[in-house]
């Protein structure tokens, strides 16, 4: 079992133990069923009743639960509500506490108990909740407290999917180059007769395979952290080193090939999670590199997943989050390509902006440029839903912010429905 995995469980079940939680005064029925139902949201058609494929695995398992929902943010069905309905929830007080609101949600939607539950991650809110029901299946459900309205909480999403027993596996093979299909090794060796490090993928037929390669020094080796799927993106963890020159050469691993396996693979992502270099020879472990940082060029994806991770001060497919320190992400990133000042200085490395604020010169703010966010102010509104708040600031500059944990995002443009010039994620204050 993954060692991150095992924390985060081992902490869920010592705060469900401190709070008390207990299977009977979840399942006991309230005096009235009656709910005010969310309106679906139009991003996504509303279902009928929710078809949850039936895992005949123990449901009791959680690390087998987490991996499968982890991995699976495609069959999300969002909520909204109206004034109306927000002002009548405001007037129960039952509806600040989460846990009741957990229950009437699946009471009346799903028709189903709840027999067990637990927060996933780090964040309080929104908060994701792993489920289970009294007919044997899994939910995850997306809660938030609305601070406009009492600190009321509300269902803003669940997802109804599980795969089916026989999809509950790696998905990922890490296979030897002398295993792979012909087509498959031609490719390989030639990335592999480059002196550099490599990070590729590449589809044969219905098949996606990726490759990371250390460089051509004897020293270098590449470990594999995690492999995640997630709405057809799989996402690479892996560590690079160095070795001493009397290391063991059989614990180096020189490269990995993975037969990645899932529908609808359309891209993946690799991040370095950690490094024990710099290096003098190879371009992965350069401070400033263009293979190290080209990926703050690339355009951002604004949708479920990035709000997720930004309610915990991360973006997505960055490495340095909220908190990081000016010396740990020069270390990797190298110097800045500009200091500037906008209001307090910042460090731009390509199309990000690091706010690093004192006294401990950790990053307070980060702002990504326009270049890398290919979205229109309406289309932010369609795909993320009606903003916290929506203000012609200074200079004329349109900003939608939306809340996103502690944190909050901000989507800028020169005009109320133009191109997005930047955005910038920030802790409340």
């Amino acid at each position: 079992m993954n060692k991150k995995v095992v924390i985060i469980l081992i902490s869920v079940l010592i705060v469900g133990i401190g709070c008390g939680y207990s299977i009977a005064s979840l399942t006991t029925k309230p005096e009235t069923n009656i709910t005010m139902e969310p309106i679906p949201s139009p991003k996504e058609e509303s279902k009928g009743s929710p078809s949850v494929a039936k895992i005949s695995v123990n449901l009791k398992d959680r690390d087998t639960l987490l991996r499968i929902l982890s991995r699976v943010h495609d069959s999300t069905e969002g909520y909204e509500y109206t004034e109306d309905q927000l002002k009548e929830l405001q007037t129960t007080p039952e509806n600040k506490v989460y846990s009741k609101v957990l229950q009437k949600f699946v009471q009346s939607r799903l028709n189903q108990d709840v027999t067990s539950f637990q927060t996933i991650g780090k964040s309080v809110n929104p908060r994701s909740l792993l489920i289970t029901t009294s007919d044997q299946h899994a939910y995850m459900v997306y809660m938030k407290k609305d601070y406009s309205h009492d600190g009321i909480w509300i269902i803003s999403g669940f997802m109804d999917y599980i795969p089916q027993e026989d999809q509950i596996n790696e998905v990922y093979t890490s296979i030897p180059l002398t295993e792979a299909p012909r087509e498959v090794r031609e490719w390989a060796q030639v990335l592999l007769k480059q002196p550099e490090w490599k990070k590729e993928y590449h589809t044969f037929g219905d098949r996606t395979y990726a490759l990371i390669k250390s460089s051509s020094s004897f020293s270098d080796s590449v470990e594999l952290e995690e492999v995640m799927l997630s709405a057809g993106e799989v996402y690479i963890s892996y560590q690079s080193y160095q070795y001493a020159a009397n290391f063991n050469k059989d614990l180096i691993n020189d490269y990995l090939l993975l037969e990645l396996k899932g529908p609808g693979i359309r891209d993946v992502i690799f991040q370095n999670s950690y490094s024990n270099f710099p290096l003098v020879e190879g371009k992965e472990p350069v401070p400033g590199d263009e293979g190290t940082i080209s990926h703050l060029k690339d355009s951002i994806v604004l949708d479920q997943k990035f709000m997720e991770l930004a309610a915990m001060g991360k973006i997505r497919g960055v490495e340095y989050g909220i908190g990081a320190t000016e010396a740990e992400v020069i270390a990797k990133w190298g110097k800045p390509h500009e200091i500037g000042f906008r209001q307090v200085e910042f460090q731009r490395w390509y199309n990000y902006q690091l706010y690093f604020w004192p006294p401990d010169h950790e990053i307070g703010a980060i702002r990504i440029l326009g270049a890398s966010v290919p979205y229109t102010l309406t289309q932010i509104k369609k795909t993320l839903g009606n903003p916290k708040s929506e203000v012609n600031g200074v200079d004329g500059v349109w900003s939608l912010l939306y809340q996103a944990g502690d944190y909050e995002l901000y989507v800028n443009a020169t005009t109320k429905d133009g191109q997005v010039e930047s955005v910038m994620l920030k802790k409340k204050e």
